[in-house]
Formats: C-alpha cells, sequence, structure tokens
C-alpha cells in the first residue's frame, strides 16, 4: 500500500519525545514514521492488542506535522471511528488529532508490555542452549536431523513456556 501516497498527522511536543525514544530503543537507526508502519503491521498481525493504558498526555505546545504513510493514516482514523467514544470518555479526546495522541501513547505501553515478555538470552544462556541441541541430537538422530539449531530452539524453548505456563496455573489453583 505505500504506493497511495502520503498524508500528515499533528502530534505534540511530548508525544513526538516519547515517540523518537521508543523507536531509539525498539528500532534503533529507524525513522520515526517507519515505526509507526512496524507497529501497525505488528499489530495487525497480532502480535499485541493496542490496551487502555493510565496514560496522561501532555497537550502543552504546538502540534508537530509528521509525514506518514497514507495507509498508516487510514488505520490511524479506522481506529478512531471505533475507538471514538471510549477514548473520548477516559482520555477527553475530542478530536483525531488528540486521539492519535493518545493513542500513539497507548500503542508504546501495549509495545513495552509486550517487551516483558521477551526471552532475553545472555551468550551464557546460548552456550547452554547448544549444548542442549547437541546432545538431543545425538539422542534422536533419526527425528531431528533436517531440524536447524534455531528450529530447536523455538520448540525447546515454547515446551519450557508451555511447562510453566502449566505450572502456574496449577499453582494458582
Amino acid at each position: 500500500m505505500p504506493s497511495n501516497g502520503y498524508s500528515t498527522i499533528g502530534l505534540k511536543p511530548s508525544i513526538m519525545t516519547r515517540l523518537h525514544r521508543a523507536t531509539d530503543e525498539y528500532f534503533p537507526g529507524m525513522f520515526i514514521p517507519s515505526t509507526l508502519i512496524i507497529m501497525m503491521n505488528e499489530i495487525k498481525r497480532g502480535y499485541y492488542s493496542v490496551g487502555l493504558h493510565n496514560v496522561r498526555p501532555d497537550f502543552s505546545g504546538q502540534y508537530t506535522s509528521l509525514t506518514i504513510r497514507s495507509d498508516v493514516k487510514s488505520w490511524l482514523q479506522k481506529n478512531y471511528s471505533e475507538l471514538q467514544e471510549e477514548y473520548d470518555k477516559k482520555y477527553g479526546t475530542n478530536c483525531f488529532t488528540r486521539f492519535t495522541c493518545v493513542f500513539i501513547l497507548n500503542m508504546l505501553e501495549s509495545k513495552a508490555g509486550m517487551q516483558n515478555n521477551v526471552l532475553k538470552l545472555r551468550e551464557s544462556n546460548f552456550v547452554w542452549l547448544m549444548d542442549k541441541y547437541i546432545e538431543r541430537r545425538h539422542q534422536y538422530p533419526h527425528q531431528l536431523t533436517a531440524q536447524t539449531f534455531e528450529q530447536f530452539a523455538d520448540v525447546f524453548l515454547k515446551e519450557i513456556l508451555e511447562k510453566m505456563d502449566a505450572a502456574k496455573k496449577i499453582l494458582s489453583i
């Protein structure tokens, strides 16, 4: 859809600053409009959803124009039409521009929450995982011959997480 052209949205300085910080943290080296494209695609694919967080938007200062792809703006407008009443009640967003500011803040909070569930492995953990891969490969050569390390790591870590979730459910009963 990038051939549809470009549009502009207005954002308050505090929102631009937080969006810039999030870009540096999650997508180093990217431009802010690219961050919005990536986050939109992540949400559309169901990696996370935008929740209503207790954000306190700072609407001081003049609006700054941000040039984005038209498909991102149409996606924001679609969300505005669907969530307008809910956002107006909770945040007092009485126009599209204010909604966009608060929606982007909620996107950033949701992204941060999703990042909390990401496994971050140190090199020593990676060596342990490699040892497990070699051990399992020798134990079950006929089953794992075509499996790469990346495939093994995905399956092995998924099994560990499923066992942890099952343990949490049992302990919470």
